[in-house]
């Protein structure tokens, strides 16, 4: 999957131009309940806002007046993006580095032309998708050896204790742990009887970290 296939197009963002007055930028974030906004002039990106800057050069530095100042005196030039044809992991990994709300989305071949953005959000939504979390069912979370055929055991197991599999992801390293080439965590969730699910990947030698029921 690519960046251009979850992006907001452009047609739908909401944006402000260089020339905009800080007070009618902060107009615009407060009408439609954002934080940042993507500049752009005639298709191109030149840069993006955001409430940390204004506030920055308004309050810390009081270099700026709201009503004279424009977006060009604040924004920023050096902004992360991606471009459409990048798989959708280099966005998350962005995303996850670096303190913004968006990722503006290039075309390839231009290095300026405005697709669309990548909101935090869109990403998460992926996530809770991947895992089945917006429907009710039965979870398991188990520790799989990194190791050839593992993904294969664990389905076969799944399937032999009847499970219909709703969501499924691995989690190669937990947050605030060491990194674990050996082992992973992976996520289930299913319909099925739940105990029955849990002894089968027991069986199959995998420890079983948390078994639940989502209504």
């Amino acid at each position: 999957m690519y960046c251009r296939d979850i992006m907001i197009d452009r047609t739908e963002v909401i944006t402000v131009t260089e020339d905009y007055t800080l007070t009618n930028a902060l107009r615009r974030m407060d009408l439609y309940g954002y934080r940042a906004l993507p500049v752009s002039n005639y298709g191109r990106l030149v840069g993006t806002i955001d409430l940390f800057s204004i506030y920055e050069h308004l309050y810390i530095k009081k270099d700026v007046d709201l009503d004279e100042a424009t977006v060009k005196d604040v924004m920023q030039t050096d902004f992360a993006y991606v471009y459409g044809t990048d798989v959708v992991e280099v966005a998350a990994r962005l995303l996850s580095n670096q303190r913004i709300m968006f990722l503006p989305v290039l075309q390839d071949d231009t290095g300026d032309q405005f697709m669309g953005i990548i909101p935090v959000n869109r990403l998460m939504y992926m996530f809770l998708s991947a895992v089945g979390a917006e429907t009710k069912g039965n979870r398991i979370t188990v520790v799989m050896n990194n190791e050839k055929g593992a993904f294969a055991r664990l389905t076969r197991q799944l399937l032999r204790a009847g499970a219909n599999i709703d969501g499924l992801l691995s989690i190669n390293r937990m947050p605030g742990q060491a990194p674990d080439d050996t082992t992973s965590h992976v996520i289930v969730k299913f319909e099925g009887d739940l105990e029955r699910v849990a002894l089968a990947c027991q069986d199959a030698g995998m420890q079983v970290l948390t078994k639940d029921t989502l209504e």
